[in-house]
């Protein structure tokens, strides 16, 4: 399973944490989603989701995620600037990866904005390469990397699906 490092804890979302959530989404990302659109992901099936609260019981980090068939589509992965650099984006993609292996999954997959090089370069030492480009993909019209991650698998999958 995933470590995520201590005294940090995780857990499921729940509705009481999209105010926190939608804060933090805001202070992270020049074009937030509104907290209305976390609500509509909250509980819903085919989702894997998670927020990371520090010890003092705020919020240090969340990841949105939505299967798409045999993909696991990464929606959203934002730390809170204050506990940036202390494993907690790592531990959760970890953990996303592991959910995209116990339910079969072949990848993951996400957007990214082509600036964000530290987000980027994250993503490429977790084993995501860069698939293709969104062009003008956010609303301010920078280009979007999409990544994918393969999902290992035995010698003889490999063969089959190559």
């Amino acid at each position: 399973m995933a470590n995520l490092p201590e005294p940090f804890l995780w857990r499921e979302p729940q509705f009481s944490d999209l105010e926190a959530v939608a804060q933090l989404e805001a202070l992270v990302f020049p074009d937030p989603w509104p907290q209305g659109l976390f609500a509509t992901e909250v509980g819903q099936p085919n989702r894997f989701q998670r927020v990371v609260l520090a010890p003092s019981g705020e919020l240090a980090a969340y990841l949105f995620a939505a299967w798409q068939v045999d993909d696991l589509h990464i929606l959203k992965v934002a730390t809170h600037p204050q506990y940036q650099g202390r494993g907690l984006a790592t531990a959760l993609l970890q953990a996303a990866l592991e959910e995209a292996e116990n339910k079969g999954g072949r990848s993951l997959t996400l957007e990214v904005r082509v600036s964000n090089r530290r987000a980027i370069e994250l993503y490429r030492r977790l084993g995501y390469l860069i698939a293709g480009r969104r062009t003008r993909y956010y609303q301010d019209g920078e280009d979007a990397y999409v990544m994918s991650r393969p999902i290992s698998r035995s010698l003889l999958d490999r063969f089959l699906f190559r």
